[in-house]
């Protein structure tokens, strides 16, 4: 069960804040508005609500520090970074 639709549908739950309220509020006629099947609907609607907050916390905060990692480092220090493993 792993339509472009569904994979799409969930790619924009992780990084759609709207998108995941609304479908936290509804989510089988959610899916079923975004184009899936009503199999996967179904399965859309019984997922795990927390994890999908937490994972789409988790998903903004590796964002957050890619962003704000590339906007601090200069070039020669973005290439030492791909050579020699960072400990944090």
């Amino acid at each position: 069960m792993s339509s472009p639709a569904l994979e799409t549908y969930l790619a924009r739950l992780y990084t759609d804040d709207a998108l995941r309220a609304a479908f936290l509020l509804e989510p089988r006629a959610q899916a079923l508005l975004h184009g899936l099947s009503p199999q996967e609907a179904e399965a859309m609607a019984a997922m795990d609500r927390v994890g999908l907050q937490m994972a789409a916390a988790s998903y903004r905060a590796k964002r957050a520090g890619r962003a704000e990692q590339g906007s601090r480092a200069t070039p020669v220090q973005r290439w030492w970074r791909r050579l020699l493993p960072v400990s944090r």
